[in-house]
């Protein structure tokens, strides 16, 4: 079945709304306690979209994958402050954005930063997420990176075994407990693969 499967650089408007509705169900965790009101997220999701650092899997014109990354030029989820506060007014706005911030990873030199990677449910085991992987690795080589680094939370094992297979290696994993009551996970690791 994966023999269908197109992975192509970039995506367009008509692809906005299928990978915000994909991107907040994979990250629902971390999102809905921020965003509270799904409808108005799949807005904000489906406008920031930033088609130069997206990766995405089509299968007969529907997505049903996507990947990110992140450089000191942009990155795939690129919601803006003025976005955010048109569609949840001032106050609400600018709360979600400090929310946002809990999210935040800071750049290093050389090394391309993963932004996020899904795969429709109806099509995972399909080797979808290791084309994306892969896309995205040849990407950070083409841009003279030296490694992609990704970071992967403690209640999403299919991911870390995932980037384990593709020869990710765990670095510094931070204990976030005081999260868990809110996102439902309490750690985080950074993985790393050299190019």
């Amino acid at each position: 079945m994966t023999e269908s499967i197109r992975i192509q650089h970039g995506l367009d408007d008509a692809q906005r709304e299928k990978i915000a509705q994909l991107y907040y169900l994979a990250f629902r965790e971390k999102l809905h306690p921020i965003f509270r009101d799904e409808a108005k997220a799949l807005q904000v999701l489906a406008r920031c979209f930033n088609p130069d650092y997206a990766i995405i899997a089509v299968q007969d014109n529907e997505v049903v994958g996507v990947a990110g990354f992140k450089d000191v030029n942009g990155n795939l989820v690129d919601i803006q402050p003025e976005m955010m506060v048109e569609t949840f007014g001032s106050f609400g706005g600018w709360l979600r954005i400090l929310g946002l911030l809990l999210f935040t990873r800071q750049l290093e030199d050389n090394i391309l930063l993963m932004d996020g990677i899904v795969v429709d449910a109806d099509y995972r085991g399909q080797g979808i997420g290791s084309q994306l992987l892969d896309a995205v690795m040849a990407h950070a080589r083409e841009k003279d990176y030296q490694q992609v680094r990704l970071d992967v939370i403690d209640t999403n094992p299919r991911a870390r075994r995932l980037y384990e297979r593709k020869g990710f290696i765990a670095g510094k994993t931070e204990d976030v407990s005081w999260l868990k009551p809110i996102f439902g996970f309490s750690a985080s690791t950074t993985m790393y693969k050299s190019l």
